[in-house]
């Protein structure tokens, strides 16, 4: 198997498992509110956990890995499966302390695969990054679009959601194997520079921030949209809404590649800029005119942006320095994001109500909007075959 398609396979079986598992997630949240008597605020406490522990470590790990970038990433779902095992037992035990270890656990889990899997595919593609991530992006939408249904449909048919965490975590231990074996971080090394260039903290920390303030917007909403769904929209825990949520996540498997290939022929500024606004508008359409169609919008825009801003970082920093800006970026910025939305609509549910906290939490969207205005142009780089 040549370098490029090694690549491009394995981060996106990686790619799969990893985004799947973190839309679990959010099905089991409303789960924990209806069956085990969860508030809001806690719910958003626990998503704040998983995404501060993948903010912190995201670093770190970037760090550690650099000399075996594959077997680190299958590292990260190895651990995921031990994460979606340990929390199958804390929910079975009813004890808060041990399902918030256990999500700390898979927030831990999430911190490897998108730094580790973009560097991978920027360094490996270079000018063609956006349409590779773009291809790669939507094995994680398929996951995504999967994995609602697949839950719901399992706690539908053993009514014990425990032992669908057990079965989970074992596809994702099973799923590791692939990456742990591979050489791939070996040969991706032999294509990288030689000379070591310093990284441009001031780019890194603007799309850090922007990052940061739009992934607070989107996981505000995302993290409980199961629960919007239900408690606002007439919708039930049943398999019926692991049906619209895979529809929701679903159209982001064709508007990752579209985005991608668009990145390359158009900018990726300029599509980096799109997926925000459009993020934002769609989610005001659907609370005004409920409606199928902007759901699914919505998950084209807030999905469709995340293998855009990792391309964007890869052209805009040296080579050697790409693994570093990709975990500053996703792991403080789009986790940070991650860990501090849910918590502000948990804590302004209580006076707001939940809709409407959501809805506030909009104004950190469009500020994330007015910053991409700083983003320079980036440089054009030499483009390399998808495979062969």
């Amino acid at each position: 198997m040549s370098r490029n398609t090694a690549a491009l396979t394995l981060t996106s079986v990686s790619h799969f498992i990893n985004d799947g598992n973190t839309i679990v997630l959010p099905v089991l949240y409303t789960f924990l509110v209806k069956e085990l008597g969860f508030s809001n605020f806690m719910v958003g406490v626990t998503a704040g956990v998983f995404s501060a522990v993948s903010a912190v470590a995201a670093p770190g790990v970037a760090a550690m890995s650099s000399r075996d970038v594959s077997r680190f990433m299958g590292l990260g779902i190895l651990c995921w499966g031990v994460g979606l095992i340990a929390l199958g037992y804390s929910v079975s035990s009813h004890v808060t302390s041990l399902v918030l270890a256990s999500v700390a656990i898979a927030g831990f889990s999430s911190a490897f695969y998108h730094p580790l899997g973009a560097a991978i595919l920027s360094l490996t593609f270079e000018g063609r990054a956006g349409t590779a991530m773009g291809v790669n992006g939507s094995m994680g939408s398929v996951g995504r679009a999967l994995y609602p249904t697949i839950t719901l449909l399992l706690f539908s048919l053993t009514k014990a959601m425990p032992t669908v965490l057990y079965l989970l975590g074992a596809v994702s231990i099973a799923s590791s194997i692939p990456s742990l074996t591979s050489t791939l971080g070996a040969m991706v090394g032999q294509g990288s520079n030689s000379i070591k260039e310093r990284t441009p903290m001031g780019v890194v920390s603007l799309l850090t921030a922007i990052s940061l303030l739009r992934s607070s917007f989107q996981q505000g909403v995302t993290q409980f949209l199961p629960t919007l769904l239900v408690t606002y929209f007439g919708f039930k825990y049943d398999v019926g809404l692991g049906g619209v949520l895979s529809a929701t996540l679903a159209a982001a498997i064709v508007g990752q590649p579209l985005f991608g290939l668009m990145s390359d022929r158009f900018g990726r500024r300029l599509l980096f800029a799109l997926a925000g606004a459009g993020s934002l508008a769609s989610f005001f359409a659907f609370v005004a005119y409920p409606s199928l169609i902007w759901l699914v919008l919505f998950g084209v825009f807030t999905y469709s942006g995340f293998p855009i801003t990792l391309s964007l970082v890869g052209d805009l920093v040296p080579r050697n320095s790409t693994g570093l800006s990709n975990s500053l970026v996703w792991g403080v910025g789009v986790s940070g994001g991650g860990a501090l939305g849910p918590v502000l609509v948990g804590l302004m549910s209580s006076s707001l109500g939940l809709l409407n906290s959501t809805m506030v939490l909009a104004v950190l969207g469009a500020a994330a909007s007015l910053l991409v205005l700083k983003v320079p142009k980036p440089p054009k780089r030499s483009k390399v075959p998808l495979f062969g």
